[in-house]
Formats: C-alpha cells, structure tokens, sequence
C-alpha cells in the first residue's frame, strides 16, 4: 500500500527572518524571498546555499 505523501509545512518570508535558526543568513533571507510567497524549510536551505556557492566576480 502506497504512503500518503506527507505535506510539507509552509512558511513566509516573516517566519524565517525570526526563526533562531536563520539568524547569521538573516540579511539573505531578506533579499532572497519574496514576501508575497511562502516557502519550506527544504526551499530556503536550497536557496542559501545555491546563493554561498556562486563564484565571486
């Protein structure tokens, strides 16, 4: 019997930039999402660090 697929919580811009965790990349996350959208925790993980491995120019 297949599992039901879990439902991933959701979140927006605000929750991150207060969240303990996120504190040091707080200045990131204010660039990098949008407030109009919500994300999950998955999502801003992928965003930050695609973000910290792009080459400096």
């Amino acid at each position: 019997m297949a599992k039901p697929t879990e439902k991933k919580e959701r979140y927006g811009k605000s929750a991150f930039l207060r969240a303990p965790e996120y504190t040091k990349d707080r200045l990131l996350l204010e660039v990098l999402l949008d407030d109009s959208k919500t994300y999950t925790k998955e999502e801003v993980d992928s965003l930050l660090s695609e973000w910290k491995a792009k080459e400096v120019q």
